[in-house]
């Protein structure tokens, strides 16, 4: 009974370890690439500074048939919650960004590539 359970934890503890979690990464769009799926976001973060200049992390991320796109906008009316003019989720057409679009991207890591799940696009 004892090595069954040890055997029902270790393979538990074993599915978990090789789940990926998803992170979040903001800044603008610095280019757009439909034909290989990517898109490149520059982002300012950590802050860091070299010979006077701030340095800026350009993360190339794929798009794939279920990224979600996004754009957040005030209401106008009542929103979800009950109030007016709060923030809503409105759906995107994919592809819709642009260069120099802020965006927040929620991704997952496999290997070296980061894979959109969500593109979030700050509405102007």
């Amino acid at each position: 009974m004892r090595v069954r359970v040890l055997l029902i934890a270790a393979l538990l503890l074993g599915l978990g370890a090789g789940a990926t979690e998803a992170a979040d990464f903001s800044g603008t769009i610095a280019a757009v690439n439909r034909d290989t799926g990517t898109i490149v976001i520059a982002e300012i973060g950590p802050w860091q500074v070299k010979g006077g200049q701030t340095l800026v992390t350009e993360r190339t991320i794929a798009v794939a048939p279920s990224t979600r796109f996004v754009a957040v906008r005030r209401s106008r009316d009542t929103g979800p919650s009950g109030f007016t003019g709060e923030f809503v989720d409105v759906p995107l057409d994919p592809w819709a960004v642009k260069q120099g679009d802020f965006v927040t991207v929620r991704a997952v890591k496999a290997g070296d590539r980061l894979t959109a799940l969500t593109v979030t696009v700050a509405a102007e």
